[in-house]
């Protein structure tokens, strides 16, 4: 009986495995690595450009009810869906979406891939009869010049 690959087997027991250790060794991901999306709510300003320009619908807004304070604006980022093309990171005017260099995204709970945030948009002052007048009057005189 013979055994071909026996020489091979014995020869590869004894080297050096041509693979990485990768759950005891991390390898760092490279520069420019699209990886897990990171929110910031403070910065955002509820425009939507992000919702806009996500092609597979991976970014959810939504709008709770208004009080004094404002209105309560939830955003939702579903890793799901998400292909890190970056186009919602690219379009945001105030940065508040960005990509980290995370790759390890195990998760047992399709919850667990949902990045999500919550701040609350001020609604902007009714504007008085006075603070109109002001600025009818200011358009007139920049437009007399």
């Amino acid at each position: 009986m013979k055994f071909p690959y026996a020489g091979n087997a014995l020869k590869d027991f004894f080297s050096k495995p041509s693979t990485e250790r990768y759950p005891k060794v991390k390898k760092e991901a490279p520069k420019g690595y699209r990886g897990k999306i990171s929110y910031d709510p403070e910065k955002c300003i509820a425009c939507g450009m992000c919702i806009r320009v996500c092609s597979p619908g991976a970014i959810t807004m939504t709008k709770g009810e208004k009080n004094d304070e404002g209105q309560l604006i939830e955003m939702k980022f579903n890793l799901n869906s998400c292909t890190f093309c970056q186009m919602c990171a690219d379009f945001c005017p105030r940065g508040a979406i960005k990509l980290t260099t995370q790759y390890s995204m195990i998760a047992t709970d399709k919850n667990e891939l949902v990045v999500s945030g919550s701040f609350i948009k001020k609604i902007p002052p009714k504007p008085t009869v006075k603070t109109v007048q002001q600025s009818k009057a200011k358009t007139e005189a920049s437009g007399s010049k």
